[in-house]
Parts: structure tokens; C-alpha cells; sequence
């Protein structure tokens, strides 16, 4: 915030100067007194307001939006992490900005405190009111001085003498051309632009104007000369009323210079003339931005090349209403953006499918056997997101999630969940990665084509849900999803692209190289997978430590026939360990498991021989579910844990694993991923001190199984 502050600043200040040298050049000193009164007003008024705005001046446009950059995959749960909010402690920029406001605070104080003083001296003297002025005779020595409508007179200078005359016609002159509110607006914006240096002489040369032309409207008619002796001869005190006006105020010199000076008119409706270019060039400067084009107009819109089919499944429905929050509701708005996506599908050379196109309630099951049954291209399905209450300041915009379980697919799913947030992401806040559950979504695990689950914002937050109630945002997000799906349906990858899969539970290599083609492998029981030059079967694949794999190459098509003949028809992934470290041996001849869904399953030799599962049936639950879970932790965790060991500002993502067995019992707690400052050790002592469980059951069985839990420890300002 205080670097947003400093450039502001700087924009004011340099803006401000281009302004006031051209006063100086061409308009000071000038017989022009009310043109230059409305200019150095306008001055403070521009050179404040123009750095704010964000007007468009031109954009670039290019293709670089239609080409796919795959974005990086992280693990989830499939439930909100964890978050705990903690305090730092200052730094040097906090320290910065709350002295700059304590100055600005104290300056507006006095201001205020001088003000006061003014309007005491009212209660303080006797008053003479007319409809024109409010008249007090004082006997303070700086008088006579004006504010607002009101004259303060000192009352050894007589109104019936000519120089009584012309002061008196003189303060008038202030009090009708409103003088004090330019001086009331100008210390208000110095008690906040005060660091500028250009205000002050701004300050100093609207003070003169003013006086100038109050001078000239009370020598209208008399004599120039006397008046000017006046000023010579006058005594005056010290003057610190600085919102009022004084008359023995200014430069004499210039004063006087400006009673004597000939009104030649020659270039001075020129030099009024010439700040327009000056003007021009300032809002250029400061208030116009370049912009590279992010919008799709549609000459740009990419049309899918092929026919091309998607299924859009509106979240929810129903008995069921999802989300609730901000006087949206999930089912609602999922469904309203599915048909807008209908509608707009044809303009894209897509042929969309909706799941429901009313209010129903549908089981996951029921989708999935209606998503399979399309014989469709993709699939997608539209959600809203939520957070809990201490969460929702700070979770906001698009996530895209693919199946952490459906690995037929997993290529493709990156490759059109990258391509939606890619193309998202030009007009909305999104997550620059991928999620990928660990506790899966039915509709993506048990989808027979590529997938993806996408959020459209967060519900519980207030900007998220304005772009949800709007018309045209709606439209919008049906455009630039729409728009990746039709990048996915082209398949334009980027073929210099690499990603990573995060994912505890892989084994699969980090680095996958696309092949020449830019075409996605699809993973099955008939790729051959070549180790260190010797084709081997995929179980000494997945025993393989990704940290040993020096590189990995995926072949496909003629590239794969050409170099391995009739065996590399599916595929081929090519993988070459690191020097010196040998392949893992191939496993052992197992009994086949003739289960129709194996569950998927660790042994921990180091500690028992009974098998710990990672997928099951039933998976083990926190008493009271999830929301029970959550609220243990974030009622028993240190929130202010990372703060005391003197972290800096940030979040800190602890991911914890732990053993809940047949009997319920919680064990083997251990970070798998430790940020540091303390978070790791917290998580972990919470974690082991906590209830029993409910134990998951696999073909009705309780079974020990392994969990893990993702918790942010979250460090904001004081």
C-alpha cells in the first residue's frame, strides 16, 4: 500500500509542476487576474484527481491469448483449507504510513483549531450587521482582515478617510468574490499534499491574485498613486489567521507593480489559449494507460475447427441449493450461466448440452450416466464457491478442479482446465494454478471424456457476488469459457510447455514433456514405458522416485512406431534416472484381486504389516463431519504462532498426514509440508491431540487409512 501511495504522490507532484511552470512562463504577473484565480484552482484540482484515472487510451491486441500455457497442478482435498488468522508485528513501511497519516491527521487539526480562533473573535467584539457583511471592530493589531462575510476592523483606522475608504471597499471585494472558500479549499488540500512543494507556491500565487484583485476594485475610482503610498506607509502586524484574509497580505513590490501596470491586451488571449495543449498532454500523461488488449472482440473469437460437443452440467438443483449467500443462491446462478452458455455456444462452433435446464434435482450418479451417455468431447460443470466466515475477506475468484482419480484423462483435464482459466483470466481474478482432488467429484472421476469442475467466483464475497447479479458479467463468463473450450477443442498448446503435477499421492514422474505434435497421450494398460533404454512394465514405473528421473519424453503416432515398430502403436513415455542411480527391481508375481474397485493402498514396513488404504469406500470422518473438523482446528490452533517467531506478513501452508486406524485412533501425525516459524509443530500437536475418529470401512471392513489435512496459518497487519 504505501508503494501504491508513493507513486500516487509522485504523479501528483510532477503533474502539479508541469502546471504551475507554465503559470510562471506565461500567465504570472499578468493582467488576468480572474483567469488566473480559475487556473491555479483547477491546478490543485487536476493534478489530484488525474493519477487516479484509469482511462483507456489504446490496446494491443495479439494472439498470444489463443495459444494454451498448461498452469501448474496442486494437491486438494476437496474441502477448504484450514485458515488461522495471526497478527504481525510493524515493519518499517506500517511505521511509514501511520506517520504520514498522524501528520495529516494533525495538520486538519489545526486548521480546524485556526478556524475556531476566527469565528471566537466574532463572539469576542461587538458586531455590526448589514446584508452584505457582518462588521467587527477590533482592536487586534493585525486587522483589518475578512472571513467568509464577515470584515475584522481595527479600530484606529478611520472610514472616513480615503484610505479608511478604499481598505474597507477592499475587504468587500474579498467577501463578494468568495476569497475565503479558495482559501479554505487550498489548506484543506495542504493538510494532505503537503509534501508537495508545488502547492505552496500555488498557495503563495492564488493569495496575491486575490489580493490584486481586490486591489483594483478599490481603487475603481480613486487615485492609484495614493493607494499606493497607502501600502507603503501602513503598519501591520503579525498575521497568523491564515484561512482569513488579511489586508496587509503580500508582496508589496508586486502589488504595486500590478496598480501601475499598463493593460496592454497584446498575447494575452494567446497565452489563455496555449494551456489547452498543455492540458492535453498532462491527461495524456497521467490519466490515459496502454492497454494490451484481454477482451475478445468477434473478429477475435476462436471457433472451434471441428464439430465439437459439450456437456455443461448447472451444479446443484433442486431439493439441493448449494451455496447460500449475499441473496444469491448457487443452484440458481450455476444454472443461469449454463444456459448462457447455450445461447452463445453457436457463435463458437460448439454444440452444447445442457444437463438440466430447470430447477431439478439430479444425483451425481444420474449426471454421470447422462454426461457418458452424449457421446460428447468434454464436459464441464458450473459452480460457485463459498467460505467460511473468517475466510471470506480473502478467497475470492475463478478455480478450475480436474479429477485427481480419472488418470485416463488427466493430460487432457490439464489441457482444458488451463485453457478456461487461461482465457478467464483476461477479465475476472482467478487461481494461476489447477486444483486437483484428492477426494474426488463423482461427475469427474467416473467421466468416460476430459473434464473439469469450474468456480465462478466466490459467493460469499462481496465483489464475486455483484459479477454474479450482473447481466453482462454473466455473459461475459460464458464468452471467455466458451472461448476456452474452443483453444481445448483446437488443441494450440504451447509445445515448449512444461508442467508439474503436485500431488502427494503420485508416482508419477514431475516433468512431461509434450511431443512434437502438441497432442495429448492418453494414459492406458497398453503405453509402453521404456526405462533407461529397456522397456519395462508400468509397476517399476510407479516404484520409480520422481527425485531419480533426469528427464521424460512422451512419443506418440508415427514417432513412436518409427523408433519402437508395432509395441509403440499407444504410446510411448521414455524416462532416463538420474547418473548412478540404478532402476527399482520389478515386483514380485501378486495374487489378482478380483474386487471390482480395488481400493488404493500403502504397506508401512516400518511400522505394521496391515495394509493402509488412501482411497476407500467410506473414508474416515471427524466426529461431527467436516464442518466439526474444521471448527476443532480453528478453535484450538495458535493462530499467532508464526508471528511470535517473527514472520513477515504472508500465508503459511502446513499439509499434515496422519494414520487414522480400524479403531479410530490418530497416529503417525507428521508435515509433509513444513513453511517454517513454528506452523508445522502447531499443526501437528493439534492434530495428535485431538479426538478419535470414525475409521473409514472398505467391503465392510474397518481399515487403518491415511489422511491428510491442509491448514494455513495466515499473518495480517495490526
Amino acid at each position: 500500500m504505501l508503494q501504491t501511495i508513493a507513486i500516487y504522490l509522485l504523479k501528483v507532484t510532477c503533474t502539479s509542476g508541469l502546471l504551475f511552470l507554465y503559470y510562471l512562463l506565461a500567465l504570472r504577473n499578468k493582467q488576468f487576474h480572474f483567469y488566473n484565480r480559475f487556473y491555479l484552482l483547477m491546478s490543485f484540482v487536476l493534478s489530484a484527481i488525474l493519477p487516479v484515472l484509469k482511462l483507456q487510451w489504446f490496446t494491443f491486441g495479439d494472439d498470444s491469448n489463443k495459444t494454451i500455457h498448461l498452469l501448474k497442478i496442486i494437491s486438494g482435498n476437496g474441502e477448504p483449507d484450514v485458515i488461522v488468522n495471526g497478527n504481525a508485528s510493524l515493519n518499517w513501511q506500517q511505521i511509514i504510513l501511520y506517520a504520514l497519516v498522524l501528520i495529516c491527521f494533525s495538520l486538519l487539526v489545526f486548521f480546524i483549531f485556526r478556524i475556531i480562533r476566527i469565528l471566537h473573535l466574532k463572539k469576542k467584539f461587538p458586531v455590526q450587521s448589514s446584508h452584505e457583511f457582518d462588521f467587527i471592530n477590533t482592536d487586534v493589531s493585525s486587522a483589518p482582515f475578512s472571513f467568509l462575510k464577515n470584515i475584522f476592523w481595527r479600530n484606529d483606522i478611520s472610514l472616513q478617510e480615503e484610505t479608511g475608504k478604499q481598505i474597507l471597499q477592499h475587504e468587500i471585494t474579498h467577501i463578494k468574490q468568495k476569497h475565503s472558500w479558495d482559501k479554505i479549499f487550498v489548506q484543506m488540500m495542504m493538510c494532505f499534499y503537503w509534501a508537495n512543494p508545488f502547492y505552496h507556491f500555488m498557495k503563495r500565487e492564488l493569495y496575491l491574485i486575490h489580493e490584486f484583485i481586490a486591489d483594483e476594485k478599490a481603487i475603481e475610482q480613486s487615485d492609484a498613486n495614493a493607494f499606493a503610498k497607502m501600502l507603503l506607509t501602513a503598519q501591520f502586524g503579525k498575521f497568523d489567521f491564515l484561512p482569513a484574509q488579511p489586508f496587509f497580505y503580500s508582496s508589496i513590490k508586486r502589488r504595486l507593480s500590478m496598480l501601475t501596470q499598463s493593460k496592454n491586451p497584446k498575447f494575452n488571449y494567446l497565452r489563455r489559449i496555449l494551456v489547452l495543449p498543455l492540458i492535453a498532454c498532462v491527461v495524456c500523461l497521467f490519466a490515459f494507460t496502454v492497454k494490451n488488449e484481454t477482451t475478445i472482440s468477434s473478429t477475435q473469437r476462436i471457433i472451434a475447427a471441428k464439430p465439437f460437443v459439450l456437456v455443461v452440467d448447472a451444479g446443484h438443483g433442486g431439493k439441493d441449493n448449494g451455496a447460500v449467500d449475499n441473496g444469491l443462491t448457487e443452484k440458481n446462478v450455476a444454472l443461469k450461466i449454463a444456459k448462457e452458455i447455450k445461447d452463445l455456444s453457436s457463435q463458437y462452433g460448439i454444440d452444447v448440452v445442457l444437463t438440466r435446464d430447470d430447477d431439478v434435482y439430479q444425483t451425481p450418479q444420474q449426471k454421470s450416466d447422462f454426461v457418458n451417455g452424449q457421446n460428447a468431447d468434454a464436459f464441464i460443470s458450473i459452480h460457485v464457491n463459498s467460505a467460511p466466515e473468517t475466510q471470506q475477506p480473502n478467497r475470492s475468484g475463478f478455480e478450475v478442479a480436474i479429477s485427481g482419480k480419472n488418470l485416463k484423462f488427466s493430460s487432457n483435464n490439464q489441457v482444458l482446465g488451463s485453457a478456461i482459466l487461461q482465457s478467464v483470466s483476461k477479465d475476472f481474478k482467478t487461481e494461476q494454478s489447477l486444483e486437483q482432488r484428492r477426494i474426488g467429484i463423482w461427475v469427474l472421476d467416473n467421466s468416460n471424456i476430459p473434464s473439469a469442475l469450474i468456480e465462478c467466483g466466490y459467493i460469499t464475497n462481496a465483489d464475486d457476488a455483484n459479477n454474479l447479479k450482473d447481466d453482462a458479467k454473466i455473459k461475459l463468463m460464458a464468452q471467455n469459457i466458451l472461448q476456452g473450450v474452443a483453444m481445448y477443442a483446437n488443441d494450440k498448446v504451447d509445445k515448449s510447455s512444461l508442467y508439474q503435477i503436485k500431488n502427494e499421492n503420485d508416482t508419477v514422474p514431475p516433468r512431461i514433456k509434450r511431443d512434437t505434435l502438441g497432442t495429448t497421450l492418453k494414459t492406458d494398460n497398453n503405453v509402453l514405458y521404456v526405462l533407461n533404454g529397456k522397456i519395462v512394465p508400468k509397476s517399476v514405473v510407479d516404484k520409480t522416485a520422481p527425485s531419480s528421473i533426469e528427464s521424460m519424453n512422451v512419443l506418440k503416432g508415427k514417432n513412436a512406431t518409427d523408433k519402437y515398430g508395432d509395441k509403440g502403436k499407444n504410446g510411448v513415455i521414455e524416462i532416463t534416472l538420474k547418473k548412478g542411480i540404478p532402476p527399482p527391481p520389478p515386483p514380485a508375481p501378486e495374487e489378482p484381486n478380483t474386487a471390482p474397485n480395488p481400493p488404493t493402498l500403502q504397506t508401512d514396513t516400518l511400522t505394521s504389516a496391515k495394509p493402509i488404504f488412501t482411497q476407500a469406500e467410506q473414508e474416515p470422518q471427524f466426529p461431527g463431519g467436516a464442518k466439526g473438523w474444521l471448527t476443532y482446528l480453528q478453535n484450538n490452533l495458535k493462530a499467532d504462532v508464526p508471528a511470535k517467531n517473527n514472520a513477515p506478513k504472508g500465508t503459511y501452508t502446513v499439509t499434515v498426514s496422519f494414520l487414522v486406524d480400524a479403531n479410530g485412533k490418530v497416529s503417525e501425525v507428521k508435515a509433509i509440508k513444513d513453511p517454517g516459524y513454528g506452523t508445522a509443530a502447531e499443526a501437528v500437536r493439534v492434530i495428535a491431540q485431538g479426538p478419535d475418529w470414525i475409521p473409514a470401512t472398505q467391503n465392510g471392513h474397518k481399515v487403518t487409512y491415511r489422511q491428510k489435512q491442509n491448514i494455513s496459518f495466515q499473518i495480517t497487519q495490526m
